[in-house]
């Protein structure tokens, strides 16, 4: 038995049983042999990036007792972008970093004018795996990010500068930044996009807390 509580007979054929309670890319690397599916206990906490290290290798998650019929896979936009409101220096800037190579989705949810409706709307999008990652740009950032935030799986940040995108990145992974605006200019929006966009892992220990606390999101 690893340190993980992996048994070694739990490797049979292309199917690799987990019995551990956290699944982590270091202890994947050492236990996957050829398999091609990782079955976990139903409330295992699997890593974000355990669960890259899963893509990667086109390797399929299953949970026991749980639907094994596969998330949807990000759409060939890496993020998308939401406004509650046009905002002419976020159209020519996603148009800008979409010339770099950039591409972003629009996301649209039915919040019918309920700013915390739109919001959770636009978590949801993120979730079913429209997008790896999402930007609203909104008047009440504190606000988007709180119901999103309820959201399991969701890790959103408030945004006014490309310092605190970096951050958020950086130390979070954010997959969802509220952008306060008006305010912000082109060049910052720009700059913004282009962080957020980048790759990002969460750190294995922030992010096993926060899927232990998921459970807890809606009470």
């Amino acid at each position: 038995m690893s340190a993980n509580g992996q048994h070694d007979d739990a490797k049979i054929g292309q199917v690799l049983r987990w019995s551990g309670r956290v699944v982590t890319a270091q202890e994947l690397q050492r236990q996957l042999n050829g398999h091609r599916e990782v079955i976990v206990p139903a409330r295992a906490i699997v890593t974000p990036s355990a669960l890259d290290h899963l893509r990667s290798g086109g390797i399929r998650l299953s949970r026991d007792g749980a639907d094994s019929s596969p998330r949807p896979q990000p759409t060939t936009h890496t993020w998308g972008f939401a406004q509650d409101r046009p905002h002419a220096e976020v159209k020519a800037a996603v148009q800008a970093v979409g010339r770099e190579g950039i591409a972003l989705k629009e996301l649209t949810s039915q919040g019918n004018g309920d700013p915390c409706g739109w919001a959770r709307g636009v978590a949801e999008c993120i979730v079913r795996g429209e997008c790896q990652g999402g930007v609203l740009f909104c008047n009440d950032a504190g606000l988007a990010c709180c119901v999103a935030n309820k959201v399991p799986g969701l890790r959103a940040v408030a945004v006014c500068t490309v310092t605190q995108a970096a951050r958020g990145r950086r130390g979070l992974a954010a997959n969802l930044a509220a952008v306060e605006m008006p305010g912000r200019t082109f060049f910052e929006i720009r700059q913004i996009l282009r962080t957020l966009c980048n790759a990002a892992t969460c750190p294995d220990g922030v992010a096993a807390k926060l899927r232990e606390l998921d459970g807890h999101a809606h009470r």
